[in-house]
């Protein structure tokens, strides 16, 4: 089905901005069994999608006047439909209705505008100068020569890897929520040692991937401003995610979460949703905090003596905090495994400001909420836990000025 339009894009994260009106052609297309809503314009002469799986709200008050709209959630965007072709518009909305109610919709591709045909149009998904990419069910190495591709999605994509030389490309924007993982992530993340994709990197999603830890690699994000890691097993937050100086939106509801890190605590966010979390239960320290976890599950007096000032501590430790200091990106495999823990005990001492590792510690707690312009929360967290790091040496441990 395919109507003739005027066509608004109008994004959502940026209300302030308004769309520019674009006589467009807009037509539904199906691809393995997915839906999609094909834009061709000339902003898009390669057609933009939009996987009508994503699709939040149909608006059709104005139908009798050849005008709908399609919002939807991801990319967070409405599409504004005014066409003077009132029936099109109409068997459109009503096309689109069938497909979101689940039937069995069948499409003529015979409707596509001539200019670009079936095979050109596949073709031109991985046209190099394409900005904007939506994989189908995995990764194409095709993408990697696009070198102006900003927005990357790989949502719901079977992922056995990511190859490196997708940091070499300038996105802005990654998703690979809901794709599916492998086991044994110890070169997934490699990308992130590249340093161009760490400079333009401002938004990463990485949301219902099953995480229980997230990687380290996620610090050598300088740039990042939003990180959504909603719909995981995240139980806690490493203190290195307080190195993201950028960071403005961060999505993490429906995780195990029992408390925050202190290093999110020194600024005012844009929006935060820390709903569906568990920072409510009632808690014994020992039994929810992964750094005492940690401790119990060492033997401390093999790494301190008893005269902790005069302790020397092991060149590991020391390697780590020089790791942490110089943030310099690296593949993890390129470092010990024996240091890849660290990454997530070590933390900064709200004192010094130094950075520590649970051993040379004391771990505190506050209650307090985060401050944001846009605070999700549940309504029973009047506040929350927060984990603080510091000295246990205060000989050693000076404020900064």
């Amino acid at each position: 089905m395919l109507v003739r339009c005027s066509l608004t894009i109008q994004d959502l994260n940026s209300p302030q901005s308004k769309g520019r009106p674009l006589k467009s052609c807009v037509m539904t297309k199906k691809v393995n069994d997915k839906y999609y809503v094909c834009v061709k314009n000339s902003m898009y002469p390669n057609i933009k999608f939009f996987n009508l799986a994503m699709l939040k709200n149909l608006y059709n008050k104005f139908i009798s006047e050849g005008k709908m709209g399609l919002e939807f959630r991801d990319p967070k965007q409405i599409l504004l439909i005014d066409s003077q072709h009132k029936s099109e518009v109409l068997m459109f909305y009503t096309h689109i209705k069938a497909i979101v109610d689940g039937k069995n919709v069948k499409i003529s591709t015979h409707q596509m505008p001539k200019t670009v045909s079936i095979k050109k149009a596949v073709i031109n998904r991985f046209d190099p100068m394409t900005t904007e990419f939506i994989a189908v069910n995995r990764f194409d190495n095709r993408v990697l020569n696009m070198r102006l591709l900003s927005k990357l999605v790989l949502e719901k994509c079977d992922l056995p890897t990511i190859p490196v030389e997708i940091g070499h490309l300038p996105i802005k924007y990654l998703s690979i929520s809901g794709s599916k993982l492998p086991t044994n992530q110890d070169t997934f993340w490699n990308w992130t040692s590249i340093t161009k994709i760490c400079d333009t990197l401002t938004t990463l999603k990485i949301d219902a991937i099953g995480l229980k830890k997230l990687p380290f690699e996620i610090m050598f994000l300088k740039n990042l401003q939003t990180l959504s890691a909603t719909n995981n097993s995240l139980s806690y937050l490493p203190q290195f995610i307080g190195e993201l100086k950028k960071l403005k939106n961060l999505f993490l509801y429906d995780n195990l979460l029992v408390y925050f890190p202190h290093s999110l605590s020194y600024k005012t966010y844009n929006e935060i949703d820390l709903s569906d979390n568990l920072f409510n239960l009632p808690r014994s320290q020992s039994k929810y905090d992964h750094l005492l976890q940690y401790l119990a599950a060492v033997d401390t007096n093999k790494i301190l003596t008893e005269d902790f000032e005069l302790t020397v501590k092991p060149l590991s430790h020391l390697a780590l905090y020089n790791l942490m200091d110089n943030c310099v990106p690296f593949k993890r495999q390129d470092i010990p495994r024996t240091l890849w823990m660290y990454f997530n005990l070590v933390g900064r001492c709200i004192i010094c400001m130094k950075w520590i590792l649970p051993y040379y510690s004391k771990i505190d707690y506050s209650h307090a909420l985060p401050e944001a312009i846009y605070l999700i929360k549940d309504q029973r967290n009047i506040s929350i836990p927060w984990q603080s790091m510091s000295c246990s040496s205060p000989n050693n441990c000076m404020r900064q000025v």
